[in-house]
């Protein structure tokens, strides 16, 4: 999909241009670099993932940039990576240790060695492995567990490859926020809004929960898979998308949220705003936990997800 989606975006890139074709106020072109345009209608149309790709393409139409490598965020893009909380107006790339470093209005240029390098779309691209190590050297804690928990998810890396990519950058700025945020990342968390609603209990100090666990009624029947459980008997879940827009899925979710309640959880839901609201939702899981221990322990049993 990735690579579809660079290929469309490549598409959009407009190069070469008649210079009358160019000038400012008429062509209703907005330019990246140096004989690179993008109609300005069609970039203001454009998600941010999809102006980094095609800011992408701008750079590697440039080819003044031998031997380097996308890297960082516009490496974790081309991986199928998300991007939450990363700053998408520089492509970033990286050359050999004994190149210099630079950053521009829109591209920075790392230096150290490349061990490891794969082709995606025709581009040399840091490896995931690499990729996540960079990121979470140099982005926040947060954004770091982001990244770390979608590539372990989707099978692009494993602990062994991280830990040879830690080791490796062992001296490297911001090994040691890597190294804490790659030890607590977890590829149980099947989205980003996930990934942030388990650092938010983590910084508020609460409990935390089991992922992805599936509860069975007491006849023995799975009722659901939630995404976190407190043993206690409160169920959290992360509501991060439209996912009720037709009816039958409307009724089969009150459904599943009723057999929750009647087997005795209690239910806690939120959304991608009130991760914006911490305290707000700290009060309200805090409740529920509360509640619960003054409630019969709900009937049935459940059992967590294992860790790969």
């Amino acid at each position: 999909m990735t690579i579809e989606r660079y290929a469309a975006c490549r598409k959009l890139l407009l190069t070469d241009m008649p210079l009358r074709e160019t000038r400012k106020g008429r062509s209703g072109l907005l330019r990246l670099r140096r004989n690179c345009y993008v109609r300005s209608h069609e970039w203001d149309a454009m998600s941010r993932e999809q102006q980094h790709l095609v800011r992408i393409a701008a750079v590697s139409a440039a080819r003044r940039h031998s031997g380097a490598v996308l890297s960082h965020a516009s490496a974790a893009l081309l991986h199928g990576l998300p991007t939450w909380g990363i700053n998408l107006k520089r492509v970033h790339v990286t050359r050999g240790p004994r190149s210099a470093g630079r950053v521009t209005d829109d591209l920075h240029v790392h230096t150290g060695l490349l061990a490891r390098t794969h082709l995606i779309a025709g581009l040399p691209v840091t490896a995931p492995a690499r990729t996540v190590v960079d990121l979470a050297r140099t982005e926040s804690f947060e954004t770091a567990v982001v990244i770390t928990d979608a590539a372990l998810c989707r099978g692009l890396v494993t602990r062994d490859d991280l830990a040879r990519e830690l080791a490796e950058a062992r001296h490297r700025t911001g090994i040691r926020e890597a190294e804490k945020a790659i030890a607590f990342s977890d590829e149980r968390s099947e989205s980003p809004g996930e990934s942030r609603s388990r650092v938010f209990m983590h910084q508020f100090g609460l409990e935390l929960p089991c992922l992805q666990a599936s509860i069975r009624d007491k006849r023995g029947k799975v009722i659901a898979r939630v995404d976190f459980l407190f043993p206690g008997g409160v169920v959290g879940e992360f509501d991060g998308r439209v996912k009720y827009g037709r009816g039958e899925d409307l009724f089969r979710e009150k459904q599943r949220e009723d057999a929750l309640r009647r087997a005795g959880w209690l239910v806690v839901r939120w959304v991608w705003a009130d991760l914006d609201r911490p305290d707000e939702l700290f009060h309200r899981i805090s409740e529920a936990l509360a509640e619960a221990q003054h409630r019969p322990a709900p009937v049935g049993e459940w059992f967590e997800r294992p860790r790969r």
